[in-house]
């Protein structure tokens, strides 16, 4: 598991788009913040720190095409799986990866955060004398975290079922966008048969939910149950898609 997990992180950083993901990601917190430094009213520093700068948007992508497209695109999965390995090492090692690489990107866009704060909007707000704020802020990123990798099991599991990974960047990425709009409808159908509470739609609300309580009263779920739903549905999801794999020619 060891020598697949490395092989698979060696391959990953090795591409050159693993690395301009990484450039942009900075780019973009860095021009956010210049944006709160001079735009104040438009661009609330408070609010754009609480995003990480809205680097936290770009992971979602840069992640959904990771997961979406690792391996299969090219095709040189049929070479690992002719060797000692087993399908589901080979995926679970793709897995671990997959999780490297989106904690990697969601704590160096926080580190890097907290640079931009000190450096250009240090006189904007305090943080360091705040133990509330830090608190909100890092479950704000967790929450943030735990939707990415709900919606990266979901793209996992359709990128198992076709062979193709336009259709499994589709999905995340049309799915991202869609949901605001998906809320409004089910937030009516929750109110009128309470256990469609439990939908994995509803999850996605988690992150919104950890910055603004009240939205408990729409989602009729506590933080702690949308929480563990998440958790649950990563698991379902991941599981169906290594089901799958295991069935699939490649």
């Amino acid at each position: 598991m060891m020598t697949l997990y490395r092989q698979e992180l060696t391959k990953l950083f090795k591409k050159k788009s693993t690395i301009w993901c990484g450039l942009i990601l900075a780019t973009v917190a860095l021009i956010f913040a210049i944006l709160a430094r001079i735009k104040p009213t438009i661009f609330p520093a408070k609010t754009m720190f609480a995003a990480n700068f809205e680097a936290q948007q770009f992971i979602v992508f840069f992640m959904v095409a990771a997961a979406a497209t690792m391996e299969f695109q090219f095709g040189t999965i049929k070479h690992v799986l002719t060797q000692r390995y087993s399908r589901p090492l080979v995926l679970v090692s793709k897995w671990l990866v997959l999780l490297t690489y989106s904690l990697l990107l969601y704590v160096g866009s926080s580190l890097f955060a907290i640079l931009l704060k000190v450096c250009l909007v240090n006189d904007k707000f305090a943080i360091f004398t705040r133990a509330k704020f830090w608190h909100d802020w890092l479950a704000g990123v967790g929450g943030e975290f735990l939707n990415t990798w709900l919606l990266l099991s979901l793209v996992l599991l359709i990128a198992a079922l076709f062979k193709s990974s336009g259709a499994a960047v589709a999905v995340g990425i049309i799915g991202y966008f869609v949901l605001g709009m998906v809320n409004i409808p089910m937030i009516a159908l929750i109110r009128k048969y309470t256990w469609l509470k439990w939908n994995p739609l509803n999850m996605f609300n988690f992150s919104a939910q950890l910055g603004l309580p009240t939205l408990s009263k729409i989602t009729n779920l506590t933080d702690v149950q949308l929480f563990w739903g998440n958790l649950a549905y990563i698991i379902l999801f991941l599981v169906l898609g290594l089901l799958f794999f295991r069935r699939r020619e490649v």
